[in-house]
């Protein structure tokens, strides 16, 4: 079986870190990158499962970053982490089929819950993380 990829796009350190540590906790394989054309490229090379993308980056804003991943792939799993609460973004990335919207500061969920948000067609197995609920906007 294929490992469940997943790649972590943001352009503050601590902010991979956190996700990084939290996610190999649940034996997951993944990609990081720090910059929005990093990501695209990574993406494209790896096609990872998820990719939890950052929007306010200094290159490449992660609007731009997921026109370009649905253009590699239409049905990619995406949920914007962010620490912008703004309504033009937030339609802009529904417009672009993103899969859900989590907010910087709260608690990352478990995989388990993540996996919820994800595509049907990707069913993923391990036990969840122990990371507390997450409140959220559905998209």
């Amino acid at each position: 079986m294929t490992q469940y990829k997943i790649l972590v796009v943001d352009d503050e350190d601590n902010i991979r870190t956190l996700v990084q540590t939290m996610l190999k906790r649940e034996g997951r394989h993944l990609a990081l990158a720090a910059r929005g054309k990093d990501a695209i490229a990574v993406f494209q090379k790896e096609r990872p499962h998820l990719t939890i993308l950052d929007i306010d980056m200094p290159d490449i804003n992660g609007i731009t970053v997921l026109t370009q991943i649905r253009t590699i792939d239409p049905h990619a799993n995406v949920i914007v982490f962010t620490g912008v609460d703004s309504p033009e973004v937030e339609r802009q990335a529904r417009a672009l089929g993103v899969t859900d919207f989590l907010q910087k500061g709260l608690p990352l969920p478990p995989l388990a819950e993540l996996r919820s948000r994800g595509s049907q067609a990707a069913i993923l197995e391990g036990t969840p993380s122990p990371t507390a609920p997450l409140r959220h906007r559905k998209v």
